[in-house]
């Protein structure tokens, strides 16, 4: 169950005797293995960084190299209608902002972005009224009707008219850029002419991190159309109520004498491009509780290593923060660790078998007991996965390697096993031997009887009835035509008698040929 309080107050009170409101907090449970030493359980207090932002000037860096970004796309197709929002657009890695978590946005042609895919291909808004300075919760987007806005990001917000392109330099594209976990989503508007002023061209980039939420707003140029909407435009970052928000120039602007809030202002590539990046300095501290409400010692970063031998919860994370408007904020969470059992999977022995015969592989675990649901299963033939092969049993006539792969979530066991055909592999009595040498059929071959009964003791006994060889205590081929002292046999016919440790006797003739 979650907890919310706007109040600084003890514990067990709290954990009992609060209401229910808006939850931010999260904690995470952590599914491990039995077979492992411990488990993680998170919290996601990264998004509480971004309660609040410190809007820096930072060294100006327009990327003109786009080329390998991806047009920025309605219904489809390149966006090139004036005042329309883009396609859905995935991040390509989760992105806070202003204590929410995304991982899509949609871009507007007038310089916006917004985190909310139900408006994408929707009117993007123009005017700016000279009073409307942010926070305005009519600013970029505002339905009237369901009183609906969205966190936005101006970046510089103003009217573009993304329907004119000077062909082969007018571009609007999106990129994701570098490796996990520091990767950058950029969105550039690339020479694009302002509405009314067509020859008035606009670059600018805004630029997420992956990791940090940080925002850039990169401004190689964007001159002011006098003409038209008085010019107006606005730099900053706002949330979906107007209750947050920040701009170049604003109180957490160290050593700034630029607003660049709602206003007619120009900048210019050749003398004064601009940099703004606006970074996440909420506050957050942590304390976690085991599952007897103790406050456990030195826990307090945003993950907590649980030993498997130990309390495996459920633990309470208690979360405080300072929001956008000042107000100390303390929310809790529970999660633990669940361990699932790790399947123990024995296929046996390397199996023998004769050629008109099946073999059934059994992989139900030894501990299937400890299971709530059935694990799943995947056999193998040499290394190749079996089509269907899915159950616990996996039924063949084939020689092969075989192996499954049994699990159940992450946890996983794999077991091979050699299936092989008898050397005497049509498991009949052999009727004759050639002992030449050659490896073909140079021995009486009993591998078969072997491995089903045992054999207990073999005689041979020459025409006459004198027993000429002997093994006892198991036998496979070991007779390949000599006699007891090791001495070659002439070619004859001989007699067998094969007693099985079942108490059961084979008996016959065996000639040797040469």
């Amino acid at each position: 169950m979650k907890r919310t309080t706007y109040q600084v107050m003890l514990f067990l009170l709290t954990l009992f005797l609060l209401p229910t409101q808006a939850q931010h907090v999260e904690a995470f449970n952590d599914t491990v293995c039995d077979n492992e030493q411990y488990g993680v359980i998170r919290t996601n207090i990264n998004s509480f960084l971004t309660g609040s932002y410190v809007v820096e000037s930072i060294l100006p860096h327009y990327d003109s190299d786009f080329s390998n970004a991806q047009d920025v796309l309605q219904n489809g197709t390149p966006l090139s209608i004036d005042d329309r929002y883009s396609d859905i657009i995935p991040i390509g890695f989760p992105f806070s902002f202003y204590g929410e978590t995304y991982t899509q946005v949609v871009v507007g042609s007038n310089g916006d972005i917004i985190f909310e895919g139900s408006i994408a291909g929707e009117y993007d808004d123009w005017s700016i009224a000279a009073n409307q300075l942010i926070p305005d919760v009519t600013l970029p987007y505002y339905d009237s009707s369901t009183g609906d806005s969205y966190s936005a990001i101006y970046g510089a917000y103003h009217d573009i008219h993304a329907g004119i392109r000077i062909q082969g330099l007018s571009e609007m594209k999106y990129e994701l850029r570098g490796t996990a976990p520091n990767r950058q989503f950029i969105i550039t508007y690339h020479e694009l002419p302002q509405f009314d002023c067509t020859t008035l061209l606009t670059s600018q980039q805004i630029i997420l991190y992956e990791g940090t939420n940080v925002i850039d707003v990169q401004i190689k140029h964007k001159p002011v159309c006098n003409t038209w909407n008085g010019g107006r435009a606005v730099i900053g970052v706002q949330n979906a109520d107007a209750s947050c928000y920040a701009y170049p120039g604003d109180n957490s602007t160290p050593s700034s004498n630029i607003n660049r809030n709602t206003s007619a202002w120009a900048i210019d590539s050749l003398t004064n491009p601009e940099g703004w990046r606006f970074r996440p300095s909420g506050q957050v501290t942590i304390t976690w509780y085991d599952s007897n409400r103790n406050v456990v010692p030195g826990a307090t970063a945003d993950s907590l290593v649980v030993p498997l031998d130990g309390d495996l919860g459920p633990y309470t994370v208690e979360v405080t923060f300072t929001d956008c408007n000042g107000l100390t904020v303390t929310e809790y969470d529970e999660a633990q660790v669940v361990v699932v059992p790790v399947p123990q999977v024995d296929l046996g022995d390397d199996i023998f078998f004769c050629k008109n015969e099946e073999v059934i592989l059994d992989a139900t675990p030894s501990n299937i007991d400890q299971f709530t649901t059935p694990p799943n299963y995947q056999w193998y033939k040499d290394g190749q996965p079996i089509q269907g092969a899915t159950n616990a049993t996996y039924t063949t006539s084939e020689p092969g390697t075989y192996s499954v792969e049994v699990s159940s979530g992450d946890c996983s066991m794999m077991d091979e096993i050699n299936v092989e055909h008898y050397v005497n592999a049509a498991c009949v009595m052999p009727e004759a031997i050639t002992p030449n040498g050659d490896g073909n059929n140079d021995s009486f071959v009993l591998d078969f009887l072997d491995g089903k009964y045992g054999i207990d003791k073999i005689e041979i006994f020459n025409r006459w009835g004198s027993k000429v060889f002997e093994k006892t205590d198991g036998y496979k081929d070991e007779w390949h035509g000599q006699n007891m002292n090791g001495k070659e046999l002439p070619a004859a016919a001989y007699f067998y008698v094969v007693q099985l440790n079942d108490g059961s006797k084979k008996t016959g003739w065996v000639f040797i040929i040469k």
